[in-house]
């Protein structure tokens, strides 16, 4: 232990004179700073929605929709390849798509699955979005559930029920009417402006993810090259690889950790992603440790460290999810460590097993080769 201890304090000491190190160490002002300059107009944007009408009729349910739309929701015509490619990109929150046969279904009562509701990973809205079509397809549906209700229960007869129609399609005084109001789990009200925060929250978490895991890339550098070097080869006799590694990724992965938790506050639920933080940097010091264990892959790096953060963007629901638009990518992007990473900050915690699993995976595999070779080299 006190030579683990000895190497981490001389390992943390020349990371601190290290330029990424304390460019890194910047990284919660970079966040903070997002956050307050994010201009007001957009943070008080409303969330979009799409809405796919039928070809024939619709009308009613749009008018319905449409004086719903405010400061929280706006609703915005589309056909179907629009809304789908619109939600996969992010730019909408959801959308909705009402069958072709709406008003014949409508006419019949039958509802069970009327309305398709497309979200994506970086939905927020759509639980309100929810309530508020089946609100106006309840108030389509009201006339004629009251009709069928006095007709069975012998209040009204055939020949009654035409002068009683137009007082069933009567709309109610607002002090009639049943009020709603959003509260959270605690009791507190619940702004609907605020799921439009979410969406930045979820970006800002996604780019600390990609920032990180290019840090873990470098590390994995300097810790293959040290290893390489004639100094840590004369003390390869008296200790293993990974008793010589392990103090030295401690010390890459201590101001990643102190850089993240001072940066997660400024973001949405940040005890959550605290908690998600610590096995996915797990997950990045087993990785980087496998990569510096091998020559070919961290001599490799540099040539592909351009590519690194834009597959992480693009194969993690960071900006935009190309699973909705490539299924055959779903399970990549299902197993991407960044989209566990997001999957864990929002509550989920298998991401944070995923994770967690990973790195005992690979720590495992590791310590077994190690093993192996140590054991070969004894009876040689």
């Amino acid at each position: 232990m006190s030579f683990f201890l000895s190497c981490l304090a001389a390992a943390l000491r020349a990371r601190l004179r290290e330029t990424q190190t304390w460019l890194l160490l910047l990284l919660p002002l970079a966040v903070f700073g997002a956050k307050a300059l994010l201009p007001a107009q957009e943070a008080a944007a409303p969330v979009q929605v799409g809405v796919v009408l039928p070809r024939q009729g619709g009308q009613a349910f749009w008018d319905k929709l449409e004086r719903r739309s405010g400061l929280a929701v706006s609703f915005l015509l589309a056909d179907e390849e629009e809304a789908r490619r619109q939600v996969a990109a992010g730019r909408w929150d959801c959308a909705l798509v009402l069958p072709d046969d709406l008003e014949q279904r409508l006419a019949a009562l039958d509802t069970y699955e009327l309305i398709d509701l497309l979200i994506g990973p970086g939905s927020t809205a759509y639980p309100l979005v929810r309530e508020t079509a089946a609100a106006c397809v309840a108030e389509l549906a009201a006339p004629a559930i009251a009709e069928d209700y006095l007709l069975e229960r012998g209040i009204a007869d055939e020949t009654s029920i035409a002068a009683l129609r137009p007082r069933l399609r009567e709309t109610l005084a607002d002090q009639d009417r049943v009020h709603v109001s959003l509260e959270t789990v605690d009791g507190r009200p619940l702004d609907p402006l605020a799921l439009a925060d979410r969406g930045t929250d979820a970006l800002l978490t996604g780019l600390l993810a990609v920032v990180l895991l290019v840090y873990a890339l470098f590390a994995a550098m300097d810790l293959g090259r040290w290893l390489d070097s004639p100094f840590a080869r004369r003390l390869l006799p008296l200790r293993s690889p990974l008793a010589l590694l392990l103090p030295r990724l401690a010390a890459a992965l201590i101001p990643a950790l102190w850089a993240g938790a001072l940066a997660l506050p400024a973001l949405d639920r940040p005890v959550w992603s605290l908690c998600a933080l610590v096995p996915y940097l797990l997950f990045l010091g087993a990785a980087a440790l496998a990569l510096a264990r091998h020559r070919a892959l961290w001599t490799a790096l540099p040539v592909l460290m351009p590519f690194a953060p834009a597959a992480a963007l693009l194969l993690s629901p960071v900006l935009l999810d190309l699973s909705l638009l490539f299924p055959a990518l779903a399970p990549l992007v299902r197993w991407m460590p960044v989209t566990l990473y997001l999957r864990a900050c929002q509550g989920r915690w298998g991401g944070a097993l995923a994770l967690a699993a990973l790195a005992g995976l690979i720590l495992s595999l590791l310590w077994a080769l190690e093993r192996r070779g140590s054991v070969k080299a004894k009876r040689g």
